[in-house]
């Protein structure tokens, strides 16, 4: 039986539409490039929710309610099953961008840059401290929702660092369709995310999104990963009348308000980033899966984070996903949901802060049991640090 590689974003409720790479360039590729015409070359930015108007809409959409329902619902995987070849030996297809966003891609598919990394903020002292299998968990990660059209999906993601402490990484995949070109919509980033719609620190509302040009263009995998900047953080809380009694609607509910929580990495930190680590390196892996092994037995919730430790990743490529640079982390059987989770090398339990050096990307059944044992990240290398390092430089409210 083949090995099998699929895409790992979970859905609330439906199938995502694109259920496989474009070679050519989607209908709205022109309308991302114009958008990115002031970003360095190899980079797409592209707005989400930018106006105050935009802004308000995603809130309004994300109500306490709709938070909490969100868990309730029962999990499917993004994309349908689909095989591929694990492969040692890369190809380079071929790209249709223009030279200078070519060279980018150059420098992912062959990286042999200096390794270089850039450290992190650790997280305030009174965030509360989360223990399983003996790991302190990083309070950097939790979950992304969005929608896709008229479904509703969530993903993983992490702060990390930035100028203004205002940076989410997650998967390409869940912030961009590659299918129609453009980004998703309502998109928000929950840290530390428990389940019962608890946002303990806060939401943030993503802002813009960046991307590596040939992931815009193509979907290719080597490029599957995103930052995207985001507003200050709010919470819901009860509003109360002068008296301090909960007010209530007409049909007798609670009503709510919103409270400002100021930047992201001001409540949770951020994590480092480091490239050109080579394919060889140990890392944890976060993230929250909860989608259904190939074999359709359910291990995990989706309401709690989960990791995976590995002394030594190695280097993996299937066709089906264009992915010919991956890093594999044997081992990690994770499932639908824990996309765009992050990949932690030098992560301090105590500190409970490190370098991102990768995101959750691909599932791998390379046996054929009808269970994942693997997870692959595309290769972070100096074309992935140009976009990480220009969404760093870019400042919201």
């Amino acid at each position: 039986m083949p090995p099998r590689a699929k895409r790992i974003a979970l859905t609330f409720c439906g199938a995502l539409a694109t259920a496989s790479v474009f070679l050519s360039a989607g209908p709205g590729l022109a309308q991302a490039l114009a958008a990115s015409e002031s970003a360095p070359a190899g980079i797409t930015t592209l707005p989400l929710a930018q106006t105050d108007a935009d802004l308000q809409k995603v809130v309004d959409w994300w109500t306490p309610d709709r938070l909490k329902n969100a868990s309730g619902y029962a999990p499917k995987t993004a994309a349908p099953s689909t095989t591929g070849t694990a492969s040692a030996s890369p190809s380079s297809p071929a790209t249709t961008l223009a030279p200078a966003a070519a060279e980018a891609s150059t420098s992912t598919k062959a990286p042999n840059s200096k390794t270089t990394a850039v450290a992190g903020a650790a997280p305030p002292k009174t965030v509360k401290t989360v223990r399983t299998k003996n790991v302190n968990l990083p309070p950097t990660v939790g979950k992304v929702f969005f929608r896709n059209g008229a479904t509703e999906y969530w993903c993983s993601a992490s702060s990390v660092h930035s100028k203004y402490g205002n940076v989410v990484a997650t998967a390409g995949h869940c912030a961009y369709d590659v299918k129609t070109g453009k980004p998703v919509e309502y998109w928000v980033f929950i840290p530390s995310y428990t389940g019962n719609g608890a946002t303990p620190y806060g939401i943030y509302v993503g802002h813009t999104l960046h991307i590596n040009d040939t992931y815009a263009a193509t979907g290719d995998y080597d490029f599957d990963y995103a930052f995207v900047t985001v507003h200050h953080g709010y919470r819901w809380d009860t509003d109360k009348d002068a008296n301090g009694v909960a007010k209530k609607d007409a049909k007798g509910q609670p009503v709510y308000k919103t409270v400002d929580t100021g930047r992201l990495e001001s409540q949770v930190g951020g994590q480092g980033f480091a490239w050109n680590r080579g394919y060889v390196v140990a890392a944890y892996a976060f993230g929250y899966p909860a989608g259904p092994h190939p074999d359709l037995s359910r291990p995990y919730d989706g309401l709690t984070m989960v990791s995976c430790l590995t002394r030594a990743t190695r280097k993996i490529a299937t066709e089906k996903w264009d992915l010919d640079n991956g890093v594999f982390f044997n081992g990690c059987g994770f499932t639908a949901g824990a996309s765009g989770g992050p990949w932690l090398i030098k992560y301090s339990p105590s500190r409970r802060i490190g370098y991102l050096n990768g995101v959750n990307s691909l599932t791998w059944d390379l046996d054929g049991n009808g269970r994942n044992e693997g997870v692959s990240s595309p290769y972070f290398n100096t074309a992935t640090y140009l976009v990480y390092s220009y969404a760093a430089r870019q400042k919201t409210d």
